[in-house]
């Protein structure tokens, strides 16, 4: 029969610890689950935001590759008089 441990933890003391805290909280499994990291939203908006430019940049960099590799088309941009 398996033994279930129970660990009673205080929300608040975490909370406490997290604020004015720019570092992770990790909290680490003693069976084989994944372990935990909190952060505040403010370090969680951070990265999603380097994970957007990341992309934006990663997007650029396929394009200049397609273009080295013949894949791209050239368009010449022209003057229109007014009408």
């Amino acid at each position: 029969m398996e033994v279930l441990k129970m660990i009673s933890i205080n929300v608040n003391d975490i909370f406490d610890k997290m604020i004015g805290n720019e570092n992770e909280i990790i909290i680490k499994r003693e069976n084989d689950a994944d372990d935990l990291i909190l952060i505040t939203a403010k370090k969680y908006n951070e990265i999603l935001e380097e994970l957007k430019r990341l992309k934006y940049w990663e997007e650029i960099d396929k394009r200049i590759e397609n273009v080295k590799a013949g894949k791209g088309q050239f368009h010449e941009l022209i003057e229109v008089d007014d009408v």
